[in-house]
């Protein structure tokens, strides 16, 4: 098995090194350029400002211009470039049409056993959410259409954003980076690896690993906040993947629960993990894992996704059908910390066509945080400026195939 070994350090000149191990050939890559000063760029609300619009119950953001403000000047090659995010990934420009009447009935004999206590818990959420969304329905609507440039009465499909999404995942596929870690102590900077280039954001670590080894490279460290993006049990998703080329390992509960997050966790730290609506998931978090992690619950968020014209990507519809929103779970540390999230808070955003690629949630947090957090997620996709990445595709999402570079 190939192990590959990224390391991107700050020397004078910078240096960016790539070592491959195989076997019996050790290769070693160096690409060379004159370093300016580095200056360390933060994710501070001041700075990005991917925090669209806020009100006292929630936030609209853009995770496409979060991403576009990362990449804004890198150096490569003796060349400054500035790298932003394939636009059209975001071109969600309709509501996603309901499947087949099939596929709806196959989706519901899987829940015919499921109580009906089950059922009103959600109708609740979602009627919850529905409301909020109404109550603030105009203003969002006026918000992220004045960044909308197409015209709502034309012919618009999400097709571009679909083929695009297809695209990404097989060229990112193929570039596939495994069993390898690193970090970038300098400016953002654009690395060939394997013959393909890899956007690094600033300051940022990564280990493209099993979750499971998590205690042989960070037993030492102590987190301010950590971010779970669980593949979370599905049956319903296993069949679909199994059937394409970008196929994820979903994790039971109890694996979950095995994470050693109560010895990365800082005494006066925050768990972040992101849930389907599954009562099951949601209950296990709640009831087994946190407490296992020793965190308490303390509130519980939801993410809306809206196309491009403010409207929800799909219909609320009765339980168990496809809900436009997810769960975000909160816990803490420590229960008598000053800042405390909020309960009930909602979180509104254009998504990604990619499945998994979740908008950070940085700026949002950063009020109940300290100065200079110390940042971890898990099973993650993408890399973020001070933090550290874990996951079997940490690097993925950073893959050329997302990305549009020109130069300055």
């Amino acid at each position: 098995m190939m192990t590959l070994v990224v390391v991107i350090k700050e020397i004078i000149p910078l240096c960016l090194c790539l070592v491959i191990e195989q076997t019996l050939t050790s290769l070693l890559y160096c690409f060379s350029y004159e370093s300016e000063s580095i200056r360390t760029v933060g994710t501070n609300v001041g700075e990005i400002m991917s925090i669209l619009y806020s009100w006292k119950n929630g936030w609209l953001i853009s995770h496409e211009k979060f991403v576009n403000t990362l990449y804004d000047c890198i150096e490569h090659e003796r060349e400054v470039r500035t790298c932003k995010i394939n636009s059209n990934l975001f071109q969600i420009l309709q509501p996603f049409k309901k499947s087949s009447t099939k596929h709806n009935l196959k989706r519901k004999s899987d829940n015919t056993n499921s109580s009906q206590e089950t059922f009103n818990n959600l109708r609740a959420t979602i009627e919850y959410v529905h409301n909020l969304y109404q109550t603030i329905q105009a203003e969002i609507e006026k918000h992220i259409c004045s960044t909308t440039e197409i015209n709502k009465n034309s012919q618009i499909s999400n097709n571009c954003a679909v083929e695009l999404s297809k695209k990404v995942y097989n060229e990112s596929g193929k570039a596939c980076i495994t069993n390898a870690l690193g970090e970038n102590n300098a400016k953002a900077t654009y690395v060939a690896i394997n013959n393909h280039y890899f956007l690094f954001p600033t300051q940022c670590r990564f280990y493209c690993k099993n979750v499971s080894e998590i205690n042989q490279y960070l037993s030492d460290e102590k987190y301010d906040l950590i971010v779970l993006d669980p593949p979370w049990w599905n049956k319903y998703v296993r069949r679909k993947k199994a059937k394409t080329d970008h196929g994820y390992l979903m994790m039971y509960n109890d694996e979950l629960k095995t994470i050693p997050i109560e010895s990365l966790l800082h005494d006066n730290g925050l768990v972040i993990v992101w849930c389907t609506n599954s009562l099951q998931h949601l209950q296990a978090l709640q009831n087994d894992i946190f407490p296992k992690w020793n965190v308490q619950f303390i509130a519980k968020w939801y993410w809306l996704k809206t196309t491009k014209f403010g409207e929800p990507i799909c219909g609320f519809s009765e339980p168990p059908g496809k809900q436009p929103f997810e769960q975000i779970l909160i816990g803490i540390r420590n229960p008598q910390r000053i800042m405390k999230p909020e309960d009930g808070k909602l979180i509104i955003s254009v998504p990604s066509a990619l499945h998994s690629h979740k908008p950070p949630l940085i700026e949002i947090l950063q009020s109940y945080l300290p100065e200079n957090p110390k940042c971890l997620e898990l099973f993650a996709r993408y890399l973020l400026p001070n933090w550290t990445s874990w996951g079997l595709e940490a690097v993925r999402f950073q893959h050329e195939s997302l990305y549009e570079c020109i130069s300055k």
